[in-house]
């Protein structure tokens, strides 16, 4: 029994923390809310307000440590854990894109995947495109949440006379996400929906986190753009010819400073090779608000569907209202 109770005691001594404070290279200022990984399979965590983190129970040895944090350069750092308190302090510096001119031309997706180094300002900003999701991810995980979602459905006629809207309210949590897959763009109603209407899929957030969805994409900066008057980084991406299913264009639009995700347009691609072989067209545009410091969550989406036989056309809203967190709520 003592030798068992002293190698329990060996073993916990040698066990230390890892802590730091992240800021910004530029002012020095906290950068609260960045994602600090320590890998291999340690952990992956927020900053707090003040930009600290800490792994406890660390053995000693030699990691990786990578922090991301969105309008700033990454950075992955070799890290060595001695048996004490390891003490950190890491600098970002403020990212710097030189986009290319606007181009409007679309290339048949022949070469789906994450873009490669060829093209430097193409992977610099699908890399914040994908630190938006990657940081929602962790927003759902640390600090689950509820909301309503607010629908509601009007039809159009070739007068431009609009019926009497239909509204409904459904009640959703965070883990009710279901991630996108080749060949279920449209399909029946699960969970809190329906199951006697067909769900058809709009391009959110955590697909650009999404090994699948990435992997059957092309994606292209094409630079510039505008919504409103606001000026937005605009990345573009389309389905590999290859696929034979109903699937998703688009295109994101990021803010031009901070890099945060504002919003996306969706296409449906091929409604004929689904169910909804009455629709000739289906569009939506997404527009995403702060949840927590730099990550966004959908605020409202409007969906237009045009068909084949006829000219009326049927746009479907939604709102989201009354966003609660489950246990605590992010810092500020």
């Amino acid at each position: 029994m003592r030798s068992l109770l002293l190698l329990f005691f060996l073993t916990r001594v040698v066990e230390a923390q890892v802590r730091g404070r992240v800021v910004s290279a530029e002012s020095g200022q906290p950068l609260g809310f960045s994602i600090v990984t320590l890998h291999p399979n340690v952990a992956r965590q927020f900053t707090d307000g003040a930009g600290a983190f800490a792994f406890g129970e660390t053995k000693p040895g030699t990691y990786l440590l990578s922090v991301r944090q969105i309008g700033y350069t990454p950075l992955d750092t070799q890290i060595v854990v001695s048996a004490d308190t390891t003490q950190l302090r890491i600098a970002l510096r403020h990212l710097a894109i030189e986009l290319p001119p606007v181009t409007v031309t679309a290339p048949r997706c022949t070469r789906p995947g994450r873009p490669d180094s060829s093209d430097a300002a193409l992977l610099a900003v699908f890399d914040q495109l994908q630190e938006n999701a990657r940081r929602f991810e962790l927003l759902a995980d640390s600090y689950p949440f509820r909301y309503q979602l607010e629908r509601t459905f009007r039809t159009v006629n070739q007068r431009g006379d609009t019926g009497r809207p239909r509204v409904e309210t459904i009640r959703l949590a965070s883990s009710d996400m279901r991630p996108y897959a080749v060949g279920r763009v449209v399909e029946p109603g699960w969970g809190p929906w329906s199951s006697s209407e067909l769900l058809v899929r709009t391009t959110e957030l955590q697909e650009f986190a999404n090994a699948e969805f990435i992997s059957h994409h092309c994606f292209r900066l094409v630079g510039r753009d505008t919504i409103g008057d606001e000026t937005l980084v605009r990345i573009d991406f389309e389905p590999s010819t290859r696929l034979t299913t109903t699937d998703l264009s688009g295109s994101a639009y990021l803010d031009s400073l901070t890099f945060e995700l504002r919003y996306t347009m969706t296409s449906l691609t091929h409604p004929e090779w689904s169910e909804l072989s009455d629709h000739r067209t289906m569009t939506a545009r997404t527009r995403f608000r702060t949840i927590a410091q730099g990550v966004p969550l959908e605020d409202w989406m409007i969906a237009t569907t045009t068909y084949p036989y006829n000219r009326r056309v049927l746009i479907e809203t939604h709102r989201v209202l009354d966003v609660s967190f489950r246990r605590q709520p992010p810092p500020p």
